[in-house]
């Protein structure tokens, strides 16, 4: 069975509400999804020199279970 499909600023947006209701501080983290194959991938950028490993994990925790659940549209 075929899954749903989202647009990549959709997966983004889904991304970023989750990690909203998660973390309640800000962060200097953006993302972006990306074609991978027949599949998708986020990509976690983060500015400065800290490298805030526990939220992008989240974020990546948070898109694999988006990647089971949605295709990327066209």
């Amino acid at each position: 069975m075929k899954k749903p499909s989202k647009t990549g600023a959709e997966l983004e947006a889904s991304i970023k509400v989750e990690m909203e209701d998660i973390c309640d501080d800000p962060t200097d983290m953006s993302f972006s999804v990306q074609p991978d194959g027949d599949s998708w991938k986020v990509q976690v950028l983060q500015e400065g020199n800290v490298d805030d490993a526990e939220r992008r994990e989240m974020v990546e925790r948070i898109a694999a279970r988006l990647k089971a659940e949605y295709d990327l549209k066209g």
